[in-house]
C-alpha cells in the first residue's frame, strides 16, 4: 500500500475549515492510504499514542465537514472512508463481505442523486450495501 502524500491530507483539512492537528493528519493518512474503510478500533490500533476520545472527536469533524463518509456492518460497528466526492450522502454502493467482514466502497459504481421529485419526496441519505463473499471467500469455497 503506497503511503498517500502528506500535503493531500494538509490540503483537505485546510480546503474543509479544520485546523491540521497531528491527530487529525495521522488519521486522515490513515485512511487515505487504506484499501478498506477502517473502524475506531482499527485507526486507534494503527496510530500509537491516540486515545479513544480523540479518534471519535476527529472521525466526527471529518463526517460534519463532509472528509469521510460511515458505513454501518453488520455487527453494528461503524467503518470510516474517506470521501473522494464531497457529498453528504454517499454516492457509491458498499460491499461487505459475510464471512471475513471485509467492507469495500464500490466507488466505481455510481448511485443515482435523488432531488426533490413529482412527489415532494425530499431525500436526506442514501446507502445501498451490497452482502455476499468476497473474492478471497469465495476462492476458498466458504
Amino acid at each position: 500500500m503506497k503511503p498517500p502524500s502528506a500535503n493531500r491530507a494538509v490540503n483537505l483539512l485546510s480546503n474543509r475549515g479544520l485546523k491540521r492537528t497531528t491527530s487529525r493528519i495521522s488519521i486522515l493518512n490513515l485512511l487515505l492510504s487504506s484499501k478498506k474503510p477502517l473502524s475506531h478500533r482499527d485507526i486507534k490500533d494503527a496510530i500509537p499514542g491516540l486515545d479513544k476520545v480523540t479518534v471519535y472527536r476527529v472521525l466526527a469533524s471529518f463526517l460534519e465537514k463532509n472528509i469521510a463518509h460511515r458505513m454501518g456492518t453488520s455487527g453494528h460497528e461503524w467503518r470510516f472512508a474517506v470521501c473522494g466526492c464531497g457529498h453528504t450522502t454517499h454516492c457509491h454502493p458498499h460491499f461487505s463481505c459475510r464471512k471475513c467482514g471485509k467492507m469495500e466502497c464500490l466507488s466505481g459504481v455510481k448511485l443515482p442523486r435523488w432531488n426533490r421529485g413529482e412527489t415532494g419526496r425530499r431525500v436526506e441519505s442514501q446507502e445501498i450495501y451490497l452482502h455476499g463473499l468476497c473474492g478471497t471467500c469465495a476462492e476458498a469455497g466458504t
